[in-house]
């Protein structure tokens, strides 16, 4: 470590001023210098105080930029009490360094955030429903409004108008203000802090205090698209996307679309209908090999002779027969155990009070690795095997055929 440096370790955090946090004046700045004012040593890793950041710290639901400073990874920053604390493995050599945001990660964050006050200002407007719940997470941004189960032409509605907003382009102002000055804006959260208020007003379509990073204009947002609600705690929990997020998956499902056309060999406005006729063409078949099952079974069980029990494994029927021919020959004994090498399963069933099968099978399938249960009369299993299955099978024969 260079001994430039080694005062900053000493420094009284309490005694700094608050961080100057460039990115509320320029969030489209990528790179600045700055100046090391304090080092904190945190396990394994460092927490760097600059003077003045472009990071922007992780709160508000929004997280945190990443980047380098001196080419040294930013893996996470914080902030408390003002101060914002940039998260390193290694250190700078020198107290005055150079910093850069990722900005892809920067700009997505804009988006998905500008895009979130936008839906929830249409939302409130609309329907009077308020944001409850935000988070920008990997895959999805979040919103939970506080009415219970919005509909889909609510949806709908919601996401048309919030769009509607975006190719307008309407302008972002973000504005810093008291109390008093507040009360020019009609914002549509109270706010309890009383000075340095920061509001963030999209033209017509919302108005709310934040602390987070935004476009200059809506239609940087680009667009939006809501992809699912969910019932959430008494509310709607809606995902969403914006903008390079929402083009993603546009393509992927475009992507799915286009080879679904060609599986089919359909036009997109034929794919459902082709889909519906196989489910169709395949419920039938399943009806038709079901009736084949059940005489099959008849016929095989018409060759088995009635026993107090009866024990069978097959090589050649499948599970779905076993369970008919099962039902036939309980007509013939107390107790039946059939089981099949091709689907590797069984099954048994008994009327015999005496032998508890549902105990067996939790005691000793997961020895011949296997899984499956049952009741006392009742109970089948799988196994991974065709020699877990028979050595199983041969355990439980010596188990009730005492």
């Amino acid at each position: 470590m260079n001994n430039e440096l080694n005062d900053f370790f000493e420094v009284d955090i309490a005694n700094l001023n608050p961080t100057n946090k460039l990115y509320y004046f320029n969030p489209y700045m990528v790179e600045a210098s700055s100046n090391i004012v304090a080092i904190l040593k945190d396990k394994d890793f460092y927490k760097i105080v600059l003077d003045e950041t472009i990071f922007y710290p992780e709160g508000g639901g929004q997280p945190s930029d990443r980047g380098e400073i001196e080419e040294i990874p930013v893996f996470d920053v914080k902030e408390k009490d003002g101060i914002v604390y940039h998260y390193v493995n290694e250190l700078p050599k020198s107290s005055k360094v150079n910093c850069k945001i990722d900005f892809h990660r920067r700009f997505d964050f804009m988006q998905q955030h500008s895009g979130e006050h936008a839906l929830s200002g249409v939302i409130l407007k609309l329907f009077g429903g308020a944001n409850k719940g935000f988070h920008i997470g990997e895959q999805f941004v979040t919103i939970d409004i506080n009415i219970k189960d919005m509909t889909e032409e609510m949806l709908t509605e919601a996401e048309k108008e919030t769009n509607r907003y975006i190719f307008e382009n309407q302008k972002v102002d973000q504005i810093v203000t008291d109390t008093e000055g507040l009360k020019a804006y009609p914002i549509r959260k109270e706010i309890t802090a009383e000075e340095d208020i920061r509001v963030v007003s999209m033209g017509e379509a919302d108005c709310c205090a934040c602390c987070g990073t935004h476009v200059r204009n809506l239609g940087e947002v680009g667009i939006i698209k809501i992809i699912k609600a969910e019932s959430y705690k008494g509310m709607t929990r809606i995902s969403f996307l914006c903008g390079y997020r929402a083009l993603n998956d546009y393509r992927e499902k475009n992507d799915i679309i286009k080879s679904l056309k060609k599986e089919l060999s359909a036009e997109e406005s034929m794919i459902l209908t082709k889909v519906q006729k196989q489910r169709e063409d395949i419920s039938a078949l399943k009806k038709q090999s079901d009736i084949i099952r059940k005489d099959l079974a008849k016929n095989i069980s018409l060759n088995i002779k009635a026993d107090e029990t009866i024990a069978l494994i097959f090589d050649d029927i499948d599970f779905p027969t076993l369970a008919h021919i099962e039902s036939i020959l309980l007509e013939k004994s107390n107790t039946v155990i059939l089981a099949t090498t091709i689907d590797n399963k069984i099954t048994a069933v008994t009327k015999n009070d005496a032998i508890n099968l549902g105990q067996f099978f939790k005691s000793n399938i997961k020895t011949y690795n296997g899984k499956g249960g049952g009741s006392k009369d009742k109970a089948q299993g799988s196994f991974e095997t065709k020699e877990d299955i028979i050595a199983f099978y041969t355990s439980l024969m010596s188990e009730v055929v005492k």
